[in-house]
């Protein structure tokens, strides 16, 4: 009766040892699988730092591209105090170059003109834009503005439709404008004008 009970309590025992043994496995390939997707990652976020840093980024383009146009300035002027005015004379005038005025955008004009003796009258359809130097007179010529559009509308009325027909023409009433709004202008003067749309009925 005993040898039976020791037959039956192996099998238990074998049993547990069976079931211990599959768990350290089953613990084992977690841990290895667990080690390898860390290291993975540590991989990637090397090698995507390193990426970073070898490209080159807006302000480091910046900066090399400064520090060569310092170099080749350097070399242009050679250490001569001539070359040196000279470049900074060049540069100011660069500056100047590319210096423009404010457009100042009118609203758009429907003019009758000069047809005296006809039956059908004409009209010009314009829109026309100022330039300005600055701020101040761009304010100054918002606040005139019905006496700019008056000034505008007295040379329109007094134009044959044939006095617009031709570039020469149009640039001789651009140029009647504009010292007519130099006329009454007081903080600075207007610099040009300029047709945007233009359209002669007939």
């Amino acid at each position: 009766m005993a040898a039976e009970e020791k037959e039956e309590a192996q099998p238990t025992t074998s049993a547990a040892g069976l079931a211990s043994a599959s768990s350290n496995k089953l613990q084992m390939i977690l841990i290895i699988a667990n080690t390898v997707a860390t290291l993975g990652m540590a991989f990637i976020l090397v090698i995507s730092h390193i990426k970073n840093k070898n490209t080159q980024s807006v302000t480091d383009i910046a900066v090399e591209s400064h520090s060569e146009g310092e170099a080749g300035k350097a070399s242009e002027g050679g250490g001569h105090g001539e070359g040196a005015a000279h470049g900074e004379g060049e540069k100011s005038s660069d500056k100047k170059g590319i210096e423009f005025g404010k457009m100042v955008t009118l609203e758009q004009f429907t003019i009758n003109l000069a047809t005296v003796g006809t039956v059908n009258p004409k009209f010009a359809r314009v829109n026309i834009s100022v330039e300005v130097p600055g701020e101040d007179i761009e304010n100054e010529l918002n606040q005139k503005m019905p006496q700019v559009r008056n000034a505008v509308i007295d040379l329109f009325n007094s134009k044959k439709p044939a006095d617009l027909a031709t570039s020469e023409g149009r640039d001789y009433l651009k140029e009647e404008i504009k010292k007519a709004l130099n006329d009454f202008l007081v903080t600075g003067k207007v610099k040009g004008v300029y047709f945007t749309n233009f359209a002669v009925s007939g």
